[in-house]
């Protein structure tokens, strides 16, 4: 357990000293961060309650001024609802990381917001959220994959709220329930 968190350790660092997560070295305006942030990646939950309450979130998105890709597992592709662009998380080896950009060649890389609306971030999505984000990445506070994100939130009782609040951190407006 312990070699196995140094080694997560080690990959993130690696990935941010070669500028390959996104990562700030001063202090930012997130106004100007979000300024014409239209391109955004939403690497979905992989567990079905979860999901259908991330997609419910998402469906209440206002606007249509956003180019929306959802990753997804691929047995919930159907049920995404999403007119948009879907991928699918691509199949891990046991080995959770090191994530290769191989790996993930399916996703687009160029996205203004990254968000990862996963309850339980794992090495994939945190990697796939903190490499396809050029101007914000967005996930839970989950401890060792924290440097993936440039905003965390503070995970919520209720999984609903900690959704609205990501999404709210990106700047999307929800429609009313």
């Amino acid at each position: 357990m312990i070699f196995e968190k140094l080694r997560l350790k080690m990959w993130v660092n690696a990935l941010r000293r070669r500028k390959k997560v996104l990562s700030f070295n001063k202090p930012v305006s997130l106004q100007k961060q979000m300024l014409n942030a239209t391109r955004i990646c939403i690497c979905m939950p992989r567990d079905h309650d979860s999901f259908y309450v991330a997609r419910e979130c998402f469906q209440q998105i206002k606007g249509s001024d956003y180019w929306i890709l959802l990753v997804l597992g691929r047995e919930m592709e159907l049920l995404a609802e999403h007119s948009g662009k879907t991928e699918v998380y691509p199949h891990i080896s046991k080995t959770p990381f090191p994530i290769t950009e191989e790996s993930v060649k399916n996703i687009p890389a160029k996205f203004d917001i990254a968000i990862d609306l996963s309850p339980n971030p794992t090495p994939l999505t945190a990697y796939i959220t903190g490499t396809r984000g050029k101007k914000m990445t967005i996930g839970l506070q989950s401890g060792e994959l924290d440097p993936f994100y440039t905003a965390l939130v503070n995970p919520h009782d209720d999984y609903k709220t900690s959704v609205k609040t990501m999404l709210g951190l990106a700047g999307l407006e929800l429609r009313d329930e």
